[in-house]
């Protein structure tokens, strides 16, 4: 499932599976100790599908990583430049 947007919560509102599947989990950078982690979390019963627009952080390489709906290509870097990955938003300082 793809990301739901934003929703304003009031105090005490339920939460329901779908709400916190599509407005707060597929809507955060995801952390993994390493690719095959991460491999191993999908697709499988009772595992989420992969959705494009995901994001994920690897542990052992300190890459950031987006699903682009068929393979996960990394964010940012390669410029040469200083750069810093602030969740998602590449900032050249």
């Amino acid at each position: 499932m793809a990301g739901l947007g934003a929703k304003l919560w009031v105090a005490e509102e339920q939460v329901s599976a779908a709400n916190l599947n599509g407005y707060i989990q597929d809507q955060t950078v995801m952390r993994f100790a390493s690719e095959a982690a991460r491999t191993a979390a999908f697709g499988g019963t009772g595992e989420p599908v992969l959705a494009e627009g995901m994001m994920s952080y690897l542990m052992d390489t300190d890459s950031v990583q987006v699903y682009n709906g068929s393979a996960w290509v990394s964010v940012g870097g390669g410029t040469g430049e200083s750069d810093q990955i602030v969740l998602g938003v590449q900032v050249f300082s």
